[in-house]
């Protein structure tokens, strides 16, 4: 079982450079919270969360989830084909979006009652292309097992990121500083991850012809036809809540919510996303060759996911509402109460979401897609039913909770019936 564990990564260190990576980025982003938490107030975080709610809804399928795709292929030349239509499905979605923001920008901010946020609705085209761009880059970094170039990348996001929040801050900035750091981190993202990624070599350039180009796009049709469709679905399933409960319960309770997922996200950032990539890139050489080995990976990464968030929710859920007084100030207080309120679906997220890509791998987009719309419907309906009901902030975000540890539980589940059933039955476009 150690062994296996091993093999998550190109080796060990792969993990743990990704890992580290990522700690530092994190850290330093929590380290810096309790200041933003002073020089920003939760009006200000309230628009922020809401135009980065939308940044993360457009920019997670920019590429059309083209980018999924280039850990997969044998050759190297096909791997750049979908490197260049992820760049230019992202092209694609910004103007899309930016269409969308002239058209109906003034309508979406005057249901909010929010004047203020019109302008910054500009800032989600631009914004959501930048994260486009880094994940294709990302996943080509995977593929080419460059972790230490991502662990890299996730401290120069953060930093840059914390120190335009920080700067802007301090010079009086409000929800300007919050954004533009937002805007900052993405492209210190992308910079970051250019160097070395192959894009100008001579494979790249075949890649990049028509006769490639056609032919990656009719081979993997289905990730931009189901793929981003379901992933469209998934992240709604993450943020569309969020814009509700601005909607339904005003700037304040976003901007408390929005720190609340700040914190939170340290756990499944740290540990998910470091585990969720190398997990991807090994399972797909696994489904080539060794389905044993795959089933063997899977159950290693759930283990260790489990225990962690396990902790993790203990710790919110006994001292959540203390520790948010004590290091944010009293005034967010409540940020603990709802930190509370959504420590179980935290763990199930931890859980279930890095060995998500599973169905990924092999090819499962259907059922993917079927899952993202359950959920989606399912947490719409817990929060939508308790504002109905006449039910508090707090009441939804504890429904919010409990709908997203089930859903979490069953994506668990379908992603272990995939694995253990793969070996029974023939894995649909895996070259073997």
């Amino acid at each position: 079982m150690r062994r296996d564990l091993g093999s998550l990564s190109h080796s060990r260190r792969g993990a743990l450079t990704i890992l580290s990576g990522t700690a530092a980025g994190q850290v330093l982003a929590l380290v810096a919270a309790p200041l933003l938490s002073r020089l920003y107030a939760p009006a200000d975080f309230g628009l922020f969360t809401v135009i980065s709610s939308a940044v993360a809804i457009v920019g997670t399928v920019a590429a059309l989830r083209f980018e999924f795709a280039i850990p997969l292929p044998r050759k190297e030349r096909d791997a750049q084909a979908l490197v260049a239509l992820g760049l230019a499905s992202t092209l694609v979605t910004l103007a899309v979006t930016g269409t969308l923001v002239a058209v109906a920008g003034d309508w979406f901010a005057a249901k909010f009652s929010e004047r203020d946020l019109m302008p910054w609705l500009w800032a989600v085209p631009v914004i959501s292309a930048l994260m486009g761009v880094y994940l294709v880059l990302n996943q080509l970094a995977i593929r080419h097992r460059r972790y230490g170039a991502i662990g890299r990348r996730n401290i120069l996001q953060s930093t840059a990121m914390v120190a335009t929040q920080v700067g802007a801050g301090v010079a009086g900035l409000t929800t300007a500083g919050l954004i533009a750091g937002l805007a900052v981190g993405q492209a210190t993202s992308a910079l970051s991850l250019f160097r070395g990624s192959k894009i100008l070599t001579s494979d790249a350039r075949e890649g990049r012809s028509f006769a490639s180009l056609r032919a990656m796009a009719r081979r993997y049709r289905r990730f931009p036809l189901v793929l981003a469709p379901s992933g469209l679905l998934n992240v709604a399933g993450l943020q569309l809540p969020v814009i509700l409960i601005a909607y339904w319960y005003g700037s304040s309770v976003a901007g408390w919510m929005g720190l609340t997922q700040r914190v939170l996200s340290l756990p499944v950032t740290l540990i998910g996303t470091a585990i969720a990539q190398v997990y991807l890139g090994e399972l797909a050489r696994a489904a080539h060759d060794d389905l044993e080995r795959a089933r063997r990976l899977f159950i290693s990464a759930s283990k260790r996911l489990l225990a962690v968030g396990a902790a993790a929710a203990l710790v919110i859920i006994v001292l959540g509402p203390t520790l948010f007084s004590f290091v944010f100030g009293a005034e967010w207080k409540t940020s603990g109460e709802f930190a509370r309120a959504l420590a179980v679906g935290l763990a199930a997220q931890l859980l279930a979401a890095p060995v998500s890509q599973t169905l990924i791998v092999f090819e499962r987009q259907l059922l993917q897609l079927a899952w993202d719309a359950g959920r989606l419907i399912l947490i719409v309906a817990a929060v939508g039913g308790t504002y109905l009901a006449g039910g508090s902030a707090l009441a939804a975000l504890w429904a919010y909770g409990i709908a997203a540890a089930s859903a979490y539980a069953i994506s668990w589940v379908l992603s272990f019936s995939t694995i253990r059933r793969s070996g029974r039955t023939p894995v649909p476009g895996v070259h073997r």
